[in-house]
């Protein structure tokens, strides 16, 4: 079978399409074809070799985080799924084994591990982790969801109790995370305020996502979103960028508010003024990925129709590595979605 690996870490050119073995499930494993898979910057990451262990996988390796596909397999011991279905995974793997784990904390869980993988035309998915999709929603869609909208769910409903008195501010809101936040804060009754860097994602932000839309390169922004809630700022604050936008994320954060953050695409030194947090009586709050319980909370809306991910490209799988150039460039409105050849 093709799969697309890296032998080396590199930029783009390191992702090689190889033909390698087809793998046979264990028995808790299914075994899944692909229909579509997507680009997440964590694939980035890991393919130019940060640093921190968090990103470390052996090589050659085959990314990919996003499942979307047909169970072709089950392994023997596997139970409520068979050939035929169509699933997705929740790339959160705790370890089941630790002391949070044993007390049911597995958002803590210190060993747990990122499933990768689907860059490839089979792949096994443990099925502990697996979670079947109806079939109504589009492939492009459910490639889309794992990874942004588990992780966001996790921020808002999980973390930040995100509900209808809220304002929600959203960085970078055509992004996989941001657009997945702007959804889930709008399901839930909240208002939502979402910024872009360039005219033309701010206008596809317009159409129906954020009710509130603000370039968030101006220097003007902060005063923005104190002017559109009447001086008291945002309740919750959507943090996914890092060392570029966390003054600013301070600064427009309500008194009381919360600031949820899960990424940092921008950088990890960020500066921030202390005063200004207890002050205000900040509550900062990390957040990655999402359980099982998140996973299947959000997965159901997904199969109802309820989620209507922004998708800027689809490229076969054989473009992997111009679908990570997109990414790279930041030349994309939405998710990159890859997709075997027919």
């Amino acid at each position: 079978m093709r799969a697309v690996r890296i032998h080396a870490h590199g930029g783009p050119e390191v992702l090689q399409v190889d033909e390698i073995p087809e793998p046979a499930p264990g028995p808790g494993d299914l075994l899944v074809r692909l229909r579509a898979t997507s680009v997440n910057h964590r694939d980035i990451w890991i393919r130019r070799g940060h640093p921190h262990p968090a990103y470390y996988v052996d090589l050659p390796a085959v990314l990919g985080i996003d499942v979307c596909g047909d169970v072709v397999e089950v392994g023997a011991e596997v139970d409520g799924f068979r050939p035929g279905d169509r699933v997705t995974a929740n790339p959160y793997m705790q370890c089941g084994r630790c002391t949070y784990c044993l007390r049911g904390r597995f958002q803590l869980c210190p060993r747990f591990s990122v499933y990768h993988g689907t860059y490839a035309e089979l792949f096994l998915v443990p099925s502990s982790f697996a979670v079947r999709v109806d079939a109504s929603v589009p492939d492009e869609h459910v490639a889309a969801f794992p990874n942004a909208y588990i992780t966001a769910w996790q921020m808002l409903v999980g973390k930040a109790g995100v509900g209808p008195s809220d304002t929600v501010f959203v960085w970078a809101g055509t992004s996989g995370l941001g657009s997945a936040a702007i959804q889930i804060a709008k399901l839930s009754g909240a208002r939502v305020i979402a910024s872009a860097g360039s005219e033309e994602k701010r206008e596809v932000l317009r159409r129906g996502l954020a009710d509130e839309v603000l370039d968030h390169h101006s220097a003007d922004l902060v005063a923005r979103v104190h002017e559109l809630t009447d001086d008291e700022g945002a309740t919750i604050v959507f943090e996914h960028v890092g060392q570029a936008t966390w003054e600013r994320s301070l600064e427009l954060a309500a008194h009381g508010g919360t600031i949820v953050s899960a990424g940092a695409t921008s950088g990890d030194d960020a500066r921030m003024n202390i005063t200004y947090m207890f002050v205000k009586q900040l509550r900062i709050l990390g957040s990655r990925l999402g359980t099982m319980t998140d996973a299947l909370a959000a997965a159901r809306h997904l199969s109802a129709g309820h989620f209507a991910p922004l998708i800027g490209a689809v490229l076969p799988l054989e473009q992997l590595g111009e679908a990570h150039t997109l990414m790279d460039e930041g030349r994309v409105t939405g998710k990159v979605i890859v997709k075997p050849i027919a």
